[in-house]
């Protein structure tokens, strides 16, 4: 899990970097990347969004399949396979999809909570030896957390500056760079919400994740015609929110930076849900599909009319 969360940040501690280097402001290159990083996944999520809303188009037809063979799973599983490919719809498309919010999140955590070897790509026998160091200095050393020493050594730079001895003045400069540019809207995103207090505004942060996450999932489960079916299966209906708790306690456990990219996905992905619910949702789907239904009778009709009387006018 470890490779994946450096292999992702290293990448993304590229670009990060190169925001911010261009805005000296971590929360604004954050900004900035989210906005890209949701641009490039429009296409891939508006398949995605069409996929799933193909499938809520079939849940009536699901339900008859299930009353039908609902004892019989097998040939229940059987006739729902031959109604997907009659239909055309993929259902595992939605699904996929689903996992790239996480996987991205993932990179952005391993690009913040490592920035050292991730951000600034410093050797890394000069992160050891700094990680060493830091641990014996006195009054510091015993209050770093060992998941977060890289991220403290960047945190407390200006008290700790005199003992980096082992960075060159090159690495020293982009290091101090780095740590005076996370202040945003008052806030120090390179702070963790469950080590600030009350009187600090950081817990604002997990809170939108949990309010934006849930927002933007019932939109998607509402305009989608989806809730319905959800009737009388308690464990489906506080599954999204689940996951919203789920983001909201990583919000509230890593740097506010980690929150504010998932505070900032979760809104531009209600913007989204109300796009897409609008021309990709399960009613809409209907109408078309009945629209063309009719259409088709009338060609038929037509053909029909013209084979009975040929001689016909027109």
């Amino acid at each position: 899990m470890g490779f994946i969360f450096d292999f992702l940040g290293s990448i993304f501690g590229y670009i990060l970097w190169f925001f911010f280097d261009a805005v000296s402001n971590y929360g604004l290159a954050i900004l900035i990347f989210t906005l890209i990083v949701n641009i490039i996944m429009f296409p891939v999520m508006l398949k995605s969004r069409k996929s799933m809303a193909a499938s809520a188009k079939l849940s009536s037809k699901q339900m008859e399949l299930k009353k039908k063979f609902g004892n019989d799973q097998k040939k229940y599983n059987e006739e729902l396979a031959k109604l997907y490919e009659k239909e055309g719809v993929n259902p595992m498309k939605g699904c996929l999809t689903s996992f790239l919010p996480l996987i991205i999140l993932s990179g952005v955590i391993g690009a913040i909570n490592r920035p050292l070897k991730n951000t600034l790509h410093i050797p890394q026998e000069k992160i050891a030896s700094s990680v060493e160091m830091i641990s014996k200095v006195p009054g510091i050393g015993s209050s770093v957390s060992s998941n977060y020493q890289e991220l403290e050594i960047v945190r407390m730079y200006p008290q700790i500056k005199e003992h980096l001895t082992m960075f060159n003045e090159e690495e020293l400069a982009d290091i101090e760079e780095y740590s005076s540019g996370f202040d945003f809207c008052g806030m120090n995103l390179l702070d963790r919400p469950n080590q600030s207090g009350f009187k600090s505004t950081l817990w604002i942060i997990p809170l939108l994740c949990f309010l934006g996450q849930s927002v933007s999932m019932f939109i998607a489960q509402k305009l989608n015609g989806t809730q319905p079916e959800m009737q009388g299966q308690g464990c489906m209906k506080i599954m999204p929110y689940g996951l919203a708790l789920f983001t909201a306690y990583i919000a509230y456990t890593t740097p506010g930076a980690v929150g504010l990219y998932w505070v900032i996905g979760s809104m531009i992905g209600i913007i989204q849900n109300l796009i897409f619910s609008k021309y990709y949702n399960a009613h809409t789907l209907n109408a078309k599909a009945e629209a063309e239904r009719v259409a088709l009778l009338e060609i038929l009709e037509k053909d029909v009319r013209e084979i009975k009387n040929p001689n016909e006018v027109k």
